[in-house]
């Protein structure tokens, strides 16, 4: 397996592992006690910041082109 393969394999995982973050998250959110959703939303929304940027760079290493989700998702870091 070459290098670029290996590598767009990781970052297909790794974009599944922040996907499953997020639903574990999402679960916790679901029985938190009001004083903790802000923070918990908090912790989401730099999950969701992960995701963008791994999406962005699988299909730049797959498909060698961006998909600008760092400037189309307001926010992202």
């Amino acid at each position: 397996m070459d290098n670029n393969q290996e590598y767009i394999d990781r970052l297909k995982q790794d974009l599944a592992d922040e996907n499953a973050t997020v639903r574990k998250y999402l679960a916790t959110l679901a029985l938190a006690p009001a004083g903790a959703v802000a923070r918990l939303l908090e912790v989401i929304s730099d999950e969701m910041d992960h995701i963008a940027v791994i999406s962005d760079l699988l299909l730049e290493a797959a498909a060698g082109q961006s998909a600008g989700q760092e400037q189309l998702v307001p926010g992202v870091e």
